[in-house]
């Protein structure tokens, strides 16, 4: 498991502020079959002087006003478009938190 393309998994992706960012991933059980029932939710923190902070919570689109990954069927992953242009530039992790208690996190920076 982890974040797919455009997150690059080694933390070294620069992204331009003001535009959506396509955070995915997929999941799936100990046979290989795609989990789509998972809830997953996005939390970001600032991080500074090598420190991560407090995690907050940003609005997707779509859906609005939550941060809930959805699950796109035909492609069997869960997205999130995060809305890199709220965010300051800098450092920032990403963490999926999903209803069984796993946690997928990467860094990235914002120019």
């Amino acid at each position: 498991g982890g974040f797919l393309p455009p997150i690059k998994a080694d933390g070294s992706g620069i992204y331009n502020q003001g535009r959506m960012l396509p955070v995915k991933f997929q999941l799936t059980d100990a046979n290989g079959s795609f989990v789509s029932s998972a809830i997953t939710r996005l939390y970001i923190a600032k991080i500074d002087n090598g420190t991560v902070g407090q995690d907050e919570v940003l609005s997707s689109i779509p859906p609005a006003e939550t941060n809930t990954f959805r699950y796109d069927f035909r492609e069997n992953l869960y997205i999130y478009n995060l809305d890199i242009s709220k965010m300051s530039r800098g450092g920032w992790q990403l963490k999926a938190v999903l209803d069984s208690g796993q946690v997928y996190t990467a860094i990235i920076s914002i120019r």
